[in-house]
């Protein structure tokens, strides 16, 4: 009779892994789904460790919707050597579209757009790529539901998502593994693997804290396994539906 039990038990708990019925691509839409804002307005420390140094980054982010379009902007505050550099970012729905990017050097007093391959740099020095920091819509890639797996004591979903020939051009990785809470729906964990299916680096959201009832991730950490380096960013003060003012998103203001 206990061997009966514990059979049972098991073949419930595998029936209850794939019980939701869900796609690789379902759950990147939950994911895409859960911040159901129209815009959101937060500030933003980074700190960039390599062996003994360490670099700190503060900056103001701006995101607003724009159906399923968004533009976003970051705006470095700290330090002085890079206060008032500015990344705008305008990204498109239609994944055959190509995204827009320009980036402000207040030192050159000039406007960059970047595209394509330039996206794959590194975002100021960080273990970030600039395409890390791009908001990344559902159909940019496709979606493989992996399996269930259990991530800091909680059940998640991991699917492996693989850019679309469209955009593997933009893109440093031959796809990311990512477990994502499925309470939250949210990923708890991403791995990059890149064009030679290596780990490369790893990055890991915490502190989740219901904000105006969006869950909502206050601390990432990236690790660089081959480098051996992180990238600890750390948000506060987020704010939801400010009805943030489009012309902040004019990329002809940037020097403004």
């Amino acid at each position: 009779m206990k061997k009966y039990l514990l059979i049972l038990i098991a073949v419930c708990f595998h029936l209850s892994c794939y019980a939701d019925n869900l796609t690789g691509r379902d759950i990147a839409v939950l994911v895409d789904n859960a911040d159901s804002s129209k815009d959101t307005h937060r500030y933003a420390v980074m700190m960039i460790e390599r062996g003994n140094q360490k670099l700190i980054r503060k900056m103001e982010m701006w995101v607003k919707k724009y159906g399923k379009d968004r533009h976003s902007l970051n705006k470095f505050i700290e330090p002085i050597d890079i206060q008032d550099t500015q990344f705008l970012s305008w990204s498109y729905d239609d994944p055959k579209k190509e995204d827009d990017l320009w980036v402000y050097f207040p030192s050159e007093n000039m406007v960059r757009r970047i595209s394509g391959g330039g996206k794959k740099s590194a975002f100021m020095r960080s273990d970030f790529a600039l395409e890390d920091m791009e908001y990344r819509h559902v159909d940019s890639d496709t979606h493989q539901f992996i399996k269930m797996d259990t991530i800091n004591n909680r059940p998640a979903y991991v699917i492996e998502s693989t850019a679309i020939p469209e955009k593997q051009h933009e893109t440093n990785y031959s796809k990311r593994r990512i477990w994502v809470d499925k309470e939250y729906n949210l990923p708890v964990k991403i791995e990059y693997i890149d064009q030679n299916n290596r780990l490369t680096k790893t990055l890991q959201q915490g502190d989740f804290k219901q904000i105006d009832n969006i869950w909502t991730p206050t601390k990432l950490v990236i690790q660089n396994s081959l480098r051996n380096t992180r990238t600890l960013m750390q948000y506060s003060d987020t704010q939801y539906n400010t009805n943030i003012a489009d012309n902040i998103f004019d990329q002809n203001k940037l020097k403004r």
